[in-house]
């Protein structure tokens, strides 16, 4: 067996333990956001750690390994075979109105993929990735009644599984569908503890799981010379799910409620400014509203995501130093959550609900394997959401992403 095909293997082996080990671990993780309760959770950025770093912006990317997992018309240039494992740890700092600061951290991971080229030049692939994270941990003083300390813990958010099929008109056009499956969950626990001894600990219990459904979601791309326009639409989908509350020797089971899933689109542009110089730009939208989901706690807005990034491509010329081989990657991200929260001071959004805003900068880097098949991305991400005087509480936040890409050039 040649050097290259033992590399092939171990490689594969290893993306795929470690995929399944961090996504078992990634339920074990910590409070990933105070804006969960009520809400969705969390939005999260499914793309591995090269198109992070370009601010999000891959709806418009394509080549051997440089396919984004928003557009499924991205991986037709894919050679035979392509794994891709991301795993990305963050630490935040909670700034509330009335408290002091608090910090969290968490690793979770955002995706997964594996395509596979066939005859015919169609590409078959699968993918996980997450929609939502709404985990959280909130702690307060309560004194209605009588004195007592109030922990609320949540877990849960949506989650994606993709099956994909992409291919190739020509040269210039490029067509992919995804299946997309929506599953997820979510549970939230009320836990009172008294300053009075005396007094049992109380506790509340609140679980609402969907239904697996499917939904289609469609994309292609155009090139023109250096530059590429893609586009991908989102269908709608509801949700049927389940709510169940339990209390003090009481249980509660709602069903006939659903979570409309929102049509959405994506459109981008990416080309080469320069011949060592790529410019990459998306517009991401879902179209959630007040009916996705009728709730006293929470209102909705259409989520829109604005992406932009540069990269200096590395050198490929004989001679270049190491520095000059290596990619540098700019982004930036500005995001409108689709969660609407009650204002500060209001347990309802009758008195009044503001959005959370989210903007991020990106800086990454990478290299390729010697066979150009696979290869590794690393990108910092750094950013604030929230507003302290509307919602009471700001988060700042770090997020290291790193990717890891095998491919197989050997199968030919």
């Amino acid at each position: 067996m040649g050097t290259r095909a033992r590399w092939f293997r171990f490689g594969a082996t290893a993306v795929v333990a470690a995929a399944i080990a961090l996504s078992l671990a990634a339920g074990r993780g910590a409070a990933s956001t105070v804006y969960g309760p009520g809400g969705l959770g969390e939005p999260s950025l499914e793309e591995g750690a090269r198109i992070r770093a370009l601010g999000g912006a891959g709806v418009a990317e394509h080549g051997p390994i440089q396919f984004s997992l928003v557009n499924p018309a991205s991986t037709t240039e894919i050679r035979t075979l392509l794994l891709q494992a991301t795993i990305l740890p963050s630490y935040r700092q909670i700034d509330g109105k009335y408290a002091t600061s608090e910090t969290a951290s968490e690793t979770v991971v955002p995706s997964f993929r594996a395509a596979v080229r066939f005859p015919l030049g169609m590409v078959l692939g699968g993918a996980y990735a997450v929609g939502t994270d709404a985990r959280f941990r909130a702690d307060r003083p309560e004194s209605a009644g009588t004195v007592s300390a109030l922990r609320i813990e949540g877990t849960g958010g949506l989650q994606l599984i993709r099956l994909s099929l992409a291919k190739a008109i020509g040269r210039t056009t490029r067509v992919g569908f995804d299946y997309e499956i929506v599953a997820g969950s979510f549970r939230e626990e009320w836990n009172r503890n008294f300053a009075d001894t005396s007094l049992t600990t109380m506790s509340d219990t609140v679980e609402v799981r969907y239904d697996r459904v499917g939904r289609w979601r469609i994309g292609g791309q155009q090139s023109l010379g250096s530059w590429t326009l893609g586009g991908v639409y989102e269908t709608k989908r509801e949700l049927p799910m389940t709510i169940t509350q339990r209390g003090a020797g009481s249980t509660i089971k709602e069903t006939g409620r659903s979570l409309t899933i929102p049509d959405g689109w994506v459109v981008g542009l990416s080309g080469m400014l320069t011949t060592r110089l790529h410019v990459a730009t998306q517009y991401r939208r879902a179209n959630w509203k007040r009916e996705s989901l009728q709730s006293d706690l929470v209102d909705f807005r259409p989520m829109q995501r604005y992406s932009f990034g540069l990269e200096r491509v590395g050198s490929s010329q004989d001679g270049a130093s190491w520095a000059s081989r290596l990619p540098i990657r700019l982004g930036v991200s500005y995001l409108e959550w689709p969660d609407l929260m009650p204002l500060d001071g209001e347990t309802t959004i009758a008195g009044g609900s503001a959005g959370v805003n989210e903007l991020t900068f990106s800086l990454g880097t990478g290299m390729a394997t010697q066979d150009k098949g696979g290869g590794i991305d690393f990108t910092i991400e750094a950013g604030k959401r929230g507003d302290k005087d509307a919602l009471g509480v700001s988060e700042r936040f770090v997020r290291a992403a790193l990717t890891l890409q095998v491919g197989d050039d050997t199968w030919k």
